[in-house]
């Protein structure tokens, strides 16, 4: 059986890409191909969106191959991928996941999802273990995660920015991160910038937009984007972490010369 890193035909975009999205990428094929060798079902560690995206454009030339994705949650960024041989059934509720809390009292020094990821990186730096984070003000954070993963992660995440910390598991009903349904709605704007577009889309003014943008928060087909003037077209996804998902579905000139625009916000 061939090798899945081995193809050609589409490794174009793969090589290209950063050495930490190309390792995330051959990470899962690795384990596509295990699958196939094994006749099993196998499940990928947790992985960015725009690893999973390469991922799955590379799988797609496999017949032989299916799987899904799932991180907990409909509009999960960091997620798993079950793979099997297409005669074997997938189901959503074999991907293990767990859920616990990163516990501290962050009143005096308050941390943001950098600062969280940073003390999961020093314990994990390749990601595989953890997935999306759900912040609780100055409680500390929600977090998804291997359930095989629990003990590293509590024995090696105990400190915060200056806080200490305890790493609680919590049955899933305790989940606290927003469930969010669709909606699709128009808008009239004067461009198509992406300070424009998303404060519109996400109801935040503008000016709480532009620090969102600088500070890294925003995403445009899950690329980071820094510069609030950056134009959109349609069909760009733009993700705000703790709002969602806005997908650019059209956009077209006014009689007036601004921009109607259709916008479908998870």
């Amino acid at each position: 059986m061939a090798d899945l890193r081995d193809t050609s035909h589409s490794r174009t975009n793969v090589s290209s890409a950063p050495d930490s999205l190309g390792q995330g990428v051959d990470a899962v094929l690795a384990c596509a191909a295990a699958a196939l060798r094994d006749w099993s079902v196998r499940v990928s560690g947790f992985v960015d969106p725009q690893v999973r995206i390469l991922a799955e454009q590379e799988l797609r030339w496999r017949s032989d191959l299916h799987w899904l994705c799932w991180g907990g949650l409909s509009h999960s960024e960091r997620q798993r991928l079950l793979i099997a041989h297409r005669d074997l059934p997938l189901e959503q509720r074999d991907v293990p996941l767990a859920l616990a809390e990163l516990r501290g009292n962050f009143l005096f020094d308050p941390a943001q999802w950098d600062d969280f990821e940073a003390a999961l990186h020093a314990v994990d730096p390749s990601g595989h273990s953890w997935g999306d984070l759900q912040l609780l003000g100055d409680r500390g954070a929600q977090l998804i995660h291997d359930p095989a993963a629990l003990a590293t992660l509590r024995e090696g995440c105990r400190q915060v920015r200056s806080v200490a910390v305890e790493l609680v598991p919590l049955p899933w009903e305790q989940l606290r991160f927003p469930q969010r349904g669709e909606k699709r709605f128009s808008t009239v704007e004067a461009s198509c910038r992406l300070d424009a577009v998303t404060s519109a889309g996400f109801g935040l003014s503008r000016s709480k937009l532009v620090e969102q943008v600088r500070a890294g928060l925003v995403r445009v087909n899950w690329c980071p984007v820094h510069s609030p003037s950056h134009r959109l077209k349609q069909g760009d996804l733009v993700s705000l972490r703790g709002r969602g998902q806005l997908l650019l579905e059209s956009c077209d000139r006014t009689r007036r010369d601004r921009w109607r625009l259709h916008l479908l916000r998870r």
